[in-house]
């Protein structure tokens, strides 16, 4: 028997394998690939939702930090003007004489005799006045640039003192440093409070007053402020006007603040944007034994004489994020102060309803409900007259 023996060559080991191994290879079925590619999809959508829901979550808390600021700023820049009022480098306003030169620049009613008027009155004198909301500023609209550029039903807060900056002329004008002199003299129009705590105190522009009584007590010269805070319906007017074309065809209400400058001129300046509405209430206390001041509108405190005895200012502030926000609807309702005060509500899909708000119309119209919005209320204490 003849036997036939194969060659064993690398290659024919090789193909001896391939046969040996399994008849075919298989892959994915349609099946098996449209399982996967479902599993893939849930697992991206998924994905899509958590990130919707976090990109949600982060506009929220980026509104409410927004809004959070806006009333902080607000509720420090009016408090710090409060805390400020009836500053007289020791002495009480009724010891603060006017020069004659003590001008200011003439803005509608907002002139020199009211701009230095700091003896308590009712024509809006005094180093605390307020005006309630109206449906026309309280004042000459020149004050503020004209009648587009207030917030109708909004407060208006006037405050007068002088600054805590000193400077020290000496017992006589002429022995002044050589710096504030200059700080003076390089001010002409600028106003000045030339004090001598607990003895007198002198509104002045240009040159320091001589100084008079006794001149061995020593003299300081305060800059003299006046501020009045008011809500300007947009940030940023067309020319010097709020009108529809404002803030890129949005105007957003905008707290502001008219004070002097060292020309002796009155600017207003925005405090910051995003305030809605504004409210004071003042509280007045008629003797030393009054631990509890009673609170009145501006009205009752102007025909009551009380402005000399308001001791504290209960402010209200609504702010809004001008950030449409169509997630969910923005509704509620705001009082704003607790006396015969504008309260107003945020209807869904509906025009707002406002009540004692003489006109006043909520950020976006029929559309209010697409903003967020906040409200603080806090009380400030008028420390100089506290003290005495």
């Amino acid at each position: 028997m003849i036997r036939t023996i194969l060659p064993t060559t690398p290659e024919v080991v090789r193909s001896r394998s391939v046969r040996r191994g399994p008849a075919r290879l298989r892959g994915f079925s349609l099946i098996e690939l449209m399982v996967s590619m479902v599993l893939g999809l849930l697992v991206v959508a998924g994905l899509i939702n958590l990130f919707v829901a976090n990109r949600k979550a982060y506009q929220i808390q980026s509104g409410n930090n927004y809004l959070q600021e806006n009333l902080r700023i607000a509720s420090d820049r009016v408090g710090w003007s409060l805390r400020m009022a009836d500053f007289w480098g020791g002495n009480k306003s009724s010891a603060v004489v006017v020069s004659a030169g003590s001008t200011v620049t003439k803005k509608g009613d907002c002139d020199g005799a009211w701009a230095t008027a700091v003896a308590p009155g009712s024509n809006g004198a005094g180093a605390v006045f307020g005006y309630d909301g109206a449906d026309a500023f309280p004042l000459d609209a020149a004050c503020i640039g004209g009648e587009d550029n207030y917030v109708k039903g909004s407060d208006v807060l006037v405050l007068r003192y002088a600054e805590p900056d000193v400077l020290s002329p000496g017992p006589a004008a002429s022995s002044a440093a050589p710096a504030e002199a200059a700080t003076i003299s390089d001010n002409p129009d600028q106003i000045f409070l030339l004090s001598v705590p607990g003895s007198t105190a002198q509104l002045f522009a240009g040159t320091v007053p001589g100084a008079g009584g006794n001149n061995s007590l020593r003299r300081y010269v305060h800059p003299y402020q006046i501020d009045m805070y008011y809500l300007r319906p947009c940030n940023v007017p067309v020319g010097s006007i709020c009108n529809a074309a404002a803030d890129g065809g949005m105007p957003v209400p905008t707290l502001m603040r008219m004070h002097l400058q060292s020309d002796g001129t009155f600017i207003s300046e925005p405090v910051v944007d995003g305030i809605e509405q504004l409210n004071f209430e003042f509280g007045v206390a008629t003797s030393a034994n009054d631990m509890v001041p009673e609170y009145a509108r501006a009205t009752k405190v102007t025909n009551d004489s009380n402005w000399g005895n308001v001791v504290s200012v209960r402010v209200s502030v609504v702010a809004v994020n001008a950030v449409r926000d169509v997630s969910v609807p923005h509704i509620g309702t705001y009082t704003l102060g607790t006396l015969e005060a504008c309260k107003y509500t945020i209807n869904r899909d509906a025009a707002p309803t406002t009540t004692d708000c003489e006109d006043f119309t909520p950020f976006g119209g029929d559309k209010a409900s697409q903003f967020v919005r906040a409200s603080q209320q806090f009380v400030v204490q008028l420390r100089n007259r506290i003290r005495g």
